[in-house]
């Protein structure tokens, strides 16, 4: 029949048998065994096709439903989770659902944890059961203990749980989800960064209490933690937890966030920021989308951090357009702002505008820091496209603010970063948002100078704003501006000039100036005109700012102006494009008047009036312009350096072709533009007679050069010098006085005028002899314009009256021979030698006013003193002397007068003395002479010489050799002056070879001016020479220099000639000599003519930098010949030998050599880049040569060269340049370790900034790491013995960590920390040693001293580059470091190191505890060692640093350390009868330390841990207890731990009670009393149990005789009696033993004890309700009182002792009588025995009623409580007892304390209470005594007490 049966029939079958079997269960456990074997199989069923088979099933499962009910029934959960796994059939894996949900809850701890991974596994395949199946997984969570990370179980766990990826993204996506998640209030469905069905997903899609504790759901917070540990495992790997650990990151709890910053960090590299993908997955968090809610704030913070590392992110145009609107987005008035608040309402400012969070204000920040960012780094395109929407949008914002007027509580933060991305967007999009295409208003920079001028918001907004402006200032300088766009920013910037020149005026709060200055310096060329009129108006700005002249005069400068813009000299050699000189004529001072056609003069005086302060500027500026002009028409070059405007003066001033140039040009350009000079002329004519300074000598110098037509325009207007021939300014009368004379003396000026002006002139002079004050300046000014007058009318033949004329003649020489006014003497001396010089007057004249040589012998006498007119003077006067043969003659006179001023000491003197040598030797012809003709026409002529050159050349030559210093000094340079000025004549020529020779000589002399003398006039010599006789000087000074022989020249001079006086330059090691090492240059270049060009640059003395001495021996002229070039280009061997001795540590060395180098080399970089190698091997060679100097020298061109230079340029070099540097560091001489610190601070600072560059840098800074570190660790470096060396290594080492990232340091990590900790100590300076051994002798402590270098190590630099290494640890690196740290801390020698070493692993416990945790046990192993210390503060440190270590140890590895703790403790010989008990102190350290730095691991382990804790907090010690004390603080609520632990403690004190050591027995038997004395309080009754364990270990401590402090045990022991009678009441031997220890304790004999122990006897025979202890109290107390009374042989004692002894026995006799009392047990006696035993207390007590207040006070109350005793007894009424001792107790002496009477008065009360028979006795007594108070209280008692009843 069976095969009769259908498929469906069968099925039900098989469901009825399960179910038949179900049914027949009658226990849980049967049930239970049943469902294990059916329930799977039976849900399978529900797979089938029949409907009544499915119907069957769930019938069943309702039954079982029924039955499962109880919590004791298990179901088959691994098997319902595995048929899950493998069926898709929905109803089953429902049914599958619902069990596994019902019994995993029933699951123990390790079931459920071996369910994790069966859940997990597959679980991507849960379909829409992942929400139910996910939720189960975070149940088990909480029960699956993860291994430790990074371990080799971690990395293998994903493959040990067998799963896929789609698995772990599955997880990992459900995690994010999770922990993003926030259960929300009301009917909200979803939260932030979390979608409706992922918010319904989490919840179980409506169910309740899913994440309630109380109802049996879910912790959340818990839960979140532990899946982000998950996270954190092998489970997963980098790419599927970069995401959900971002979440974790920024959760609120540090406990999430920790785990997820770490998540972060290590999973960051791994993860590839630009993938476009991840980009847009950060985008769509930040903003969320259509069904996602954007996430929380903290969480975008980290998104803007992570696209602030991405290139990708850049490329989002929209996105970021969006965020910017996010950022600057204002919250209505409404209070919600949909794309900023997330929901959240802002609350209002007192102005009702909105105000924004602290949290907002941060994410605005961020923003605007992205944007910056994007801004610098994004694409073209991308920037292009929204810089314009940005800025627009980042305007309104500041408009919203308020602007330029900052509204009141506005967010300045945000305002600065919106001022400054304006700048950079401006400045990284396109030209149409700086330059507008159509209407060109250069708007946004308008915008922003108006921000700078008006902002009000404070000095920060005004940084941002420069900021910008200074951004813009770079974008439009790369700008190529057309003409029409140049003129819109040049009016521009013209009106920001005009309108910062009034701020008030125009509402202004501060100047735009200096940056308008640096737009037009930057932003325009140099050619434009009104560029410069910036720079012009910028220099007058004397009320501004310092900063707008100096960027102004830099703009007028080509030099400056070039170097701003960043030309090189190979680029531009020459100078920028210059403005013509009339189109600057034209805008400065053009248009300064309304008038179109006014005369120049109108024009010239309106500028000055209208620009007074700019007025010199301006002038000189449009000179200058003519000058350059003219000089480049002509094409002479002047180069523009920063001193072109002085060359080029000098040029004009003093080089003949120069001024020819200048003047052929304007002569050819007054057709052209003559209006324009005519302005510059009368420009410079009103600087003169107006109040500008330092224009007077161009006025001058313009009309020397100018043509006469020109000047004939201004002689007009001479009148008007008049007056400033009578000002205080004596330069300005000078140069007023030549003006006059130029002008005056002109052909067509009126001569009436003339004649009527020189007649009033020669009226003022007339008065010379009394002229002082101001008509003395008057006098001057007429004698000077006189002198020119006539000279001038000589030259141009103009006629005067010779009358006027001898007349002026006369008066000069009175004043010269009679004036004492040296002005006016002066004066006398310009204008006679003004005549001479053009012939105006001649030796006749003279004679016959004066005699000629007295003439010349005043003048001499003058002119001794250092006057240079006065020498001058004679000069000029030799010019109208003719040359007479005989040696008498007068010019003969003057020349030797001329020779003997050679004794003038001052050497500058001496240059004028050879000037006006050459004026007696060529006249006219004299090259001094040649542009002193200030007007047009020939040069004057002069009286003829023709053997006068030769002579006092001759002369010259000789003194030159004479050995009087001051002559040879003087005739040195007279020689070199005549060389100069008159070397084209043929004498001259003639002798060359001869004045080589002079020269040549001079070079030896010590004086260092005749040195240099010598040097230039060598450079000359060979410059004036054809090229047969420069060949000729080559070889005969080549000779003198290289030859030991003496050649037939006198005064050679050899390499080892002395030039210098002993200790004028001193070196340490002998004299220097500037032209022996410029010898020695040329000879290793081999080519000895370059000594010429050398020789003339070696000048190091001031006077050759002085204006005159540039103009006639500057360099300009020195090498002009071409050839140096073409030598240098095919010898390139000269350039590593010039650059070494650049840096040469002589001060004239250094200086020659760069002169010569700077004259070489145009481009100073190019060549050095294109000899680098050639150089770097010389220096290289050069630093360990022999002498001292080229060390040095070497080591600072090393550090020059290797500066700013790509790593790639000297990287081959780098090892070695390293190595070179450590050997000299440890020189014999100082100066060149000097140097050597200097090149390797130099290295260091190269190094440090490519680790501190960016990404692109890391290359080379990993290539200098690989060179440098193994160098510094090798004994070359750190362990090098010289002190220099290798503080300088660690030096270097502590920058390179500080500033290396992981990558590139950690493979040197375990090295460097294990050398940084030995260099703790070994670092430490050596007084501290001393001091720490004498530290009695500066009045400190050694623990003072250790405090204080435990300080310093915790900031020492070495502790923070040791801490920053720890923080690049990755997992390889700390198992490299484990062993060489643990070698580290075992052979530490000093404190520093070894608190270093503790400090190291405190660091790596709470700074890397993942990766430290694998080490831990090892390293608490290791501090078992170290921490027994003879320094407190090492074995303190240690102590500590077990504590943190103890965090992340395993709990075998604690207990070890606990039980070293206990031996430490408990078995460590001999320290007890140590002053200081060092290892007990460290063993309460160490628990110390690990209760409050491993408080969970503490109390896990408490059971083994707090009872030792109990026992050392009673330590005898107060620095042991201390630590003991502070953890059972630190780690215990209240003393209901005791009780918890009792049985332990108790163990343990019972244990130690036997201890030999008396310390540690009495500290348990405290243990003991203290254990006793908590429970007590505890308990009111003490329960059996805790008695039978307290009583052994109490009866212990109270066993033995007695000491210090067991009084404490006593107090216990009746503590014990008095709570614990439900333990002993059954046990006889125990009742027994308490009154054998109370009588025991009794007797002792020990006076301190003795109160105690009475008092307690009285304790005992209180709480011993069940026995009367009287007798045994009256045997003992009674001869106590007894020998205390009658001793009244007592021996004497001292007073101290005496008092001491009084107090004990006081305190006996109270103990005493309260034993009495307490004694008499009136519960069981009958009324006469009750009063037999009172009368014999009482007898006894009434032997010390003599005594102090404290036992009258015990007397009274022992009285009364007895009584009262009694009255609860019931027995005191027929007490009959004798009264007597009662009375004296009572009515004995007089009590006098008003409180004690209160206390006799209460005592006869509890009497009368109790025993009315007692009190009728002693009635007439009370009576008495109560009529005798006076107290109303007292008296109230005592009525009581004899009332009737």
């Amino acid at each position: 029949m069976a095969s009769t049966q259908t498929p469906e029939q069968r099925e039900l079958s098989l469901v009825g048998k399960v179910e038949m079997r179900i049914a027949l269960t009658d226990s849980d456990a049967k049930l239970e065994t049943t469902l294990k074997t059916y329930l799977a199989p039976l849900l399978l069923k529900l797979a089938s096709e029949h409907q009544s088979v499915r119907n069957k099933v769930i019938s069943v499962c309702q039954h079982v439903n029924t039955r499962v009910k109880p919590q004791s029934i298990q179901l088959p959960v691994p098997d319902l989770v595995k048929q899950f796994k493998a069926q898709e059939n929905q109803l089953v894996r429902h049914f599958d659902l619902l069990y596994i949900q019902q019994g995993v809850g029933r699951l123990s701890s390790g079931e459920k944890a071996e369910l994790l991974p069966v859940v997990v596994k597959g679980i991507a395949s849960s379909g829409s059961h992942g929400a139910r199946i996910f939720n189960l997984f975070l149940r088990l969570l909480e029960f699956f203990t993860l291994p430790p990370r990074g371990s080799k179980d971690d990395l293998e766990l994903r493959e040990r749980f067998g799963l896929s990826s789609a698995d772990t993204e599955f997880l990992a996506s459900n995690i994010g989800r999770l922990l993003l998640f926030v259960p929300q209030k009301g009917t909200s469905t979803t939260c932030p960064g979390v979608t409706q069905e992922e918010y319904a997903s989490l919840n179980l899609h409506g169910k309740d209490d899913v994440w309630n504790p109380s109802a049996g759901g879910l912790n959340l917070q818990r839960t979140k933690v532990l899946a982000a540990r998950t996270l954190a495992s092998g489970i997963f790997n980098d790419q599927e937890r970069f995401l959900p650990g971002l979440f974790a990151s920024s959760d609120t709890s540090s406990n999430i966030s920790d785990v997820g910053d770490d998540i972060l960090k290590r999973s960051t590299p791994a993860i590839d920021l630009e993938n476009e993908a991840l980009i847009q997955n950060l985008y769509d968090l930040y903003f969320g989308t259509e069904s996602r809610p954007r996430v929380r704030a903290p969480l975008r913070l980290k998104i803007l951090g992570l696209l602030n590392k991405s290139m990708r992110s850049t490329t989002f145009a929209n996105k970021i357009s969006k965020l910017v609107d996010d950022g600057i987005s204002v919250p209505t008035l409404d209070g919600e702002d949909t794309v900023m608040s997330n929901g959240t309402r802002y609350p209002l400012t007192l102005n009702g505008a909105p105000s924004i969070g602290r949290e907002a204000v941060k994410l605005r920040s961020a923003i605007f820091t992205y944007v910056n960012f994007v801004a610098r780094h994004g694409a073209s395109e991308t920037l292009h496209s929204i810089a314009n929407g940005v800025i627009s949008r980042l305007r309104d914002f500041i408009d919203h603010q308020g602007w330029p007027k900052v509204g009141p509580n506005e967010d300045l933060v945000s305002r600065g970063y919106a001022y400054e991305v304006v700048g950079l967007l401006a400045k990284a999009g396109p030209k149409s948002l700086l330059v507008e295409d159509e209407q060109r208003t250069l708007d946004l920079l308008r915008w922003m100078f108006t921000s700078l001028a008006k902002d009000s918001s404070g000095s920060s907004i005004v940084v941002s704003i420069e900021e910008s402006l200074s951004t813009l200032l770079s974008a439009f300088a790369r700008l190529k501006l057309d003409a029409n766009e140049q003129a819109v920013l040049e009016d521009l910037l013209i009106d920001q000039m005009e309108q910062s020149a009034d701020l008030a005026g125009n509402q202004r709060i501060r100047s735009t100036r200096y940056v308008v200055v640096r737009f037009a310096n930057r932003c325009l060329p140099y050619a434009s005109v009104k560029a410069r009129w910036i720079d012009v108006l910028g220099l007058g700005a004397t009320t501004d700012r310092a900063e707008v002249r100096e960027e102004a005069e830099r703009g007028l400068s080509p030099y400056w102006y070039r170097m701003l813009n960043g030309s090189t000299g190979v680029q531009d050699p020459g100078m920028p494009s210059l403005p013509s000189f009339p189109s600057v004529v034209d805008h400065f001072f053009g248009g300064r008047t309304t008038e179109r056609s006014a005369e120049p003069a109108a024009v010239a005086r309106y500028a000055h009036k209208a620009y007074a302060q700019s007025f010199q500027h301006l002038t000189s500026f449009a000179r200058h312009m003519l000058l350059a002009e003219a000089l480049e028409h002509a094409g002479v070059a002047v180069n523009a350096d920063s001193e072109w405007e002085r060359k080029l003066d000098v040029a004009v001033e003093t080089d003949p072709k120069a001024r020819e140039a200048v003047l052929s040009y304007v002569q050819k350009s007054t057709s052209a533009y003559g209006s324009q000079l005519a302005i510059l002329l009368y420009a410079l004519f009103e600087s003169l007679i107006g109040t500008v300074v330092d224009a007077d000598n161009h006025l001058i110098e313009f009309l020397a050069l100018a043509p006469d037509i020109l000047v004939k325009t201004l002689v007009p207007s001479t009148h008007l010098l008049l007056p400033i021939l009578k000002t205080n300014n004596s330069n300005r009368r000078a140069a007023a006085a030549q003006t006059y004379g130029i002008l005056s003396s002109y052909p067509d000026s009126d001569a009436s005028s003339r004649q009527k002006e020189t007649q009033q002139l020669q009226d003022v002079i007339g008065g010379w002899s009394a002229a002082v004050g101001a008509a003395s300046s008057h006098v001057h000014g007429a004698l000077l314009a006189l002198g020119y007058y006539f000279s001038r009318c000589s030259y141009r033949k103009r006629e005067v009256s010779p009358a006027a004329q001898s007349q002026l003649l006369t008066t000069l020489l009175e004043v010269i021979s009679d004036s004492r006014d040296n002005m006016l003497k002066n004066a006398s001396y310009t204008a006679l030698g003004q005549l001479c010089m053009y012939d105006c007057v001649n030796v006749e004249a003279i004679e016959e006013k004066s005699k000629l040589r007295a003439l010349i012998d005043t003048l001499y006498k003058t002119a001794k003193e250092g006057n240079e007119a006065a020498i001058l003077c004679m000069g000029q006067l030799s010019m109208v002397l003719p040359e007479e043969g005989s040696e008498g003659s007068n010019l003969s006179y003057l020349v030797e007068q001329l020779r003997r001023l050679h004794e003038i000491k001052q050497a500058e003197v001496h240059f004028t003395v050879g000037e006006a040598l050459s004026y007696v030797a060529t006249g006219w012809e004299s090259g001094a002479l040649a542009t002193k003709l200030d007007i047009e026409g020939p040069r004057p002529s002069s009286s003829q010489r023709t053997s006068t050159l030769s002579k006092l050349i001759d002369q010259t030559l000789n003194d030159c050799a004479n050995t009087k210093p001051a002559l040879k000094k003087a005739a040195v340079i007279w020689l070199l002056c005549l060389v100069q000025f008159c070397g084209e004549e043929k004498e001259v020529q003639s002798r060359l070879p001869a004045c080589q020779a002079a020269f040549k000589r001079c070079l030896s002399d010590r004086d260092e001016l005749v040195q240099e003398t010598a040097s230039r006039g060598l450079g000359l010599v060979y410059e004036k020479g054809d090229r047969s006789l420069k060949d000729d000087l080559v070889r005969d000074l080549v000779s003198s220099f290289s030859s030991d022989k003496q050649s037939g020249l006198a005064g050679n001079v050899s390499a080892d000639t002395q030039l210098f006086e002993p200790g004028a330059l001193p070196t340490g090691d002998g004299s220097v000599s500037t032209y022996k090492d410029i010898m020695s240059l040329a000879s290793e270049v081999g080519d000895s003519s370059l000594v010429y060009r050398f020789m003339s640059m070696a000048s190091s003395n001031a006077i050759w930098s002085s204006r005159a001495a540039f103009g006639r021996f500057g360099l300009s002229n020195v090498l002009s010949d071409s050839s140096v070039d073409g030598y240098l280009a095919n010898n390139p061997k000269l350039y590593p030998k010039l650059f070494r001795y650049r840096f040469d540590p002589n001060g004239g060395v250094q200086r020659s050599m760069n002169d010569i180098w700077n004259a070489l080399v145009k481009d100073s970089s190019a060549t050095i880049d294109a000899h680098f190698d050639a150089i770097m091997e010389d220096l290289l060679t050069s630093i360990l040569g022999k002498e001292w100097r080229v060390r040095q020298g070497s080591c600072a061109a090393i550090a020059d060269l290797v500066s700013g230079r790509p790593l790639d340029k000297y990287e081959q070099y780098l090892e070695r340049i390293w190595g070179q540097c450590f050997k000299v560091l440890d020189d014999i001489k100082e100066s060149v370790r000097a140097a050597a610190a200097s090149l390797a601070r130099t290295l260091t600072g190269v190094l440090t900034r490519a680790l501190e560059a960016d990404h692109s840098s890391t290359k080379n800074a990993s290539a200098m790491l690989k060179h440098v570190l193994p160098f510094l660790l090798s004994p070359q470096g750190m362990e090098s013995s010289a002190k220099e060396v290798q503080a300088f290594a660690v030096h270097t080492l502590l920058e390179i960590i500080k500033k290396s990232n992981g990558s590139t340091l950690r493979p040197f990590i375990p090295d460097l920390v294990e050398r940084l900790i030995g260099l703790l100590s070994s670092l430490e300076p050596e007084a501290v040693n001393y001091v720490h051994l004498n530290a009695s002798k500066y009045n400190l402590t050694e623990q003072k001293i250790d405090d204080m270098r435990l300080s310093s190590v915790r900031s020492s630099p070495l502790m923070e580059a040791i801490e920053r290494c720890l923080d690049l640890l990755d997992e390889p690196t700390m198992h490299a470091l484990q062993p060489r740290l643990e070698s580290a801390m075992k052979s530490a020698v000093g404190l520093p190191s070894k608190v270093g070493s503790s400090r190291v692993l405190v660091s790596l416990s709470t700074r890397r505890p993942y990766l430290f945790r694998a080490f831990a046990d090892d390293y608490l192993k290791v501090i078992e060692k170290l921490v027994i210390d003879r320094n407190e503060t090492v074995a303190s440190s240690y102590a500590m640093a077990a504590g943190y270590v103890a965090r992340s140890a395993s709990d075998k590895q604690i207990l070890r350390t606990v039980n070293f703790a206990k031996r430490l403790y408990f078995e460590s010989e001999g320290d007890r009868e140590a002053t200081v008990p060092r290892r007990s102190i460290t063993s309460g350290e160490i628990m110390f330390a690990l209760s409050k730095h491993a408080s969970d691991r503490f109390n896990s382990l408490a059971s083994s841990v707090l009872p030792f804790v109990y026992v050392g907090r009673h330590d005898s010690n107060e620095q042991v207890k201390e630590q003991f004390q502070n953890t059972w603080n630190e780690s215990v609520g209240g003393s209901r731990a005791v009780l918890l632990f009792l049985a332990e403690i108790l163990e343990l004190c019972t244990k130690h009670l036997d201890s030999p050591q008396w310390v540690l027995k009495h500290t348990s038997a405290r243990t003991v009393a203290d254990a006793v004395t908590a429970v007590s309080t505890l308990e009111a009754k003490m329960s059996e149990k805790v008695g039978e364990q307290l009583w052994p270990a109490l009866e212990k401590a109270l066993g033995g005789k007695t000491w210090e402090g067991k009084e404490v045990v006593l107090g216990a022991f009746v503590k014990f009696v008095e709570t614990g009678q439900a333990f002993y009441v059954q046990r006889a031997a125990v009742k027994d033993g308490i009154i054998k220890i109370a009588v025991r304790e009794a007797k002792r004999q020990n006076a301190v004890y003795k109160p105690h122990s009475i008092q307690a006897l009285g304790q005992v025979a209180q709480a011993r309700s069940d026995i009367d202890m009287s007798d045994t109290i009256f045997d003992i107390v009674g001869p106590l009182l007894e020998s205390e009374v009658d001793d009244e042989d007592a021996m004497e004692i001292d007073g101290g002792q005496a008092k001491k002894a009084g107090d004990l026995l006081m305190a006996a006799h109270v103990a005493a009588i309260n034993a009495l009392c307490a004694g008499v047990n009136p519960a069981l006696s009958q009324d006469d025995a009750v009063g037999k035993k009172l009368q014999k207390a009482f007898d006894i007590a009434a032997r010390v009623i003599a005594t102090p207040a404290d036992v009258r006070r015990a007397l009274f109350d022992s009285v009364a409580k007895v009584f009262g005793r009694i009255r609860e007894a019931g027995k005191g009424a027929d007490i009959d007892m004798d009264v007597t001792s009662l009375k004296t107790i009572l009515f004995g002496p007089n009590v006098d304390i008003e409180a004690l009477r209160l206390l006799r008065a209460d005592a006869l009360l509890a009497i009368r209470k109790a025993a009315p028979g007692v009190i009728a006795k002693m009635r007439g007594e009370v009576e008495e005594i109560r009529e005798k108070e006076v107290s109303g209280a007292v008296r109230e008692r005592l009525g009581k007490a004899t009332a009737e009843e």
